[in-house]
């Protein structure tokens, strides 16, 4: 199942009783939704919206699901701008910069900022749970929460940053199927957390502060250029330290996901 099929089937799909859906049954010509690029005949719910495009000023047709990221509910999404007193627009999903996102077959989580959660705690009707957990801690938080779950809450869809860049992060919404490897999601990326390399990086900085700087520093050079495969100083240390070779092996072969994994821990 694709990630915004996942999103709407679990957390968003209560939103359609606000959205003008069209069924695309009614339709005398093919239909692709401008969002994320998909015939209708892929689609989890065979219904759109209209919608139109800021920038070409030209009406275009929005899948349900990638639609719910696009639309401003009061009762569902609280307020995007203004007072509880004097609202001034909905909330939309697909705006909530700096927040993360955890679905799952049984809950859903919102890791929000101090600023979006008292907008969003407007709402009368909320689609998600809204945790106070944002900045630097938040990944290591949201990681920890997945891995505390049953087995049976997944496959999940866990967005680091909603972001506002829509049809970007559909096209990065990767599910994760497991507690071996986390997918993280954003309008930037989608990359993939080992979680058995995680513990064990997390023991060695427990029990090596100062090996595992080194080779913090000696991942971060590579991945950068700075240094080569061959340097004689990353062999000699790995040579030296078991730990840090059995992590070194472990790595992922993209250098993006070596730095976003450097950024977790």
């Amino acid at each position: 199942m694709d990630g915004i099929d996942f999103l709407w089937q679990y957390a968003t799909s209560p939103m359609a009783d606000e959205m003008q859906l069209l069924d695309v049954n009614d339709s005398n010509e093919p239909i692709s939704c401008y969002c994320c690029g998909r015939p209708s005949g892929e689609w989890s719910a065979p219904q759109y919206q209209m919608r139109v495009d800021s920038y070409i000023n030209v009406e275009v047709p929005i899948c349900a699901p990638c639609n719910s990221l696009f639309h401003g509910s009061y009762k569902y999404l609280g307020i995007e701008k203004g007072t509880p007193d004097k609202p001034g627009a909905p909330g939309k999903l697909g705006m909530l910069v700096g927040c993360g996102l955890i679905v799952t077959q049984k809950q859903n989580m919102l890791l929000t900022n101090p600023g979006w959660d008292k907008r969003l705690r407007v709402a009368t009707n909320p689609l998600f749970e809204l945790l106070q957990v944002s900045g630097k801690g938040a990944l290591e938080y949201a990681c920890q929460r997945i891995l505390e779950l049953s087995d049976d809450e997944f496959p999940l869809l866990y967005i680091s940053d909603i972001g506002r860049k829509k049809a970007e992060l559909v096209a990065n919404l990767k599910l994760t199927h497991s507690k071996a490897q986390i997918r993280v999601c954003s309008s930037d990326s989608a990359f993939r957390i080992n979680t058995e390399l995680l513990h064990a990086i997390r023991t060695m900085q427990q029990d090596d502060k100062n090996g595992w700087k080194k080779l913090a520093t000696f991942i971060f050079s590579s991945c950068h250029g700075r240094i080569a495969p061959n340097d004689e100083g990353l062999h000699s240390f790995l040579s030296a330290n078991p730990e840090a070779l059995a992590i070194a092996r472990s790595l992922p072969a993209d250098p993006h996901e070596k730095l976003q994994l450097l950024k977790v821990v």
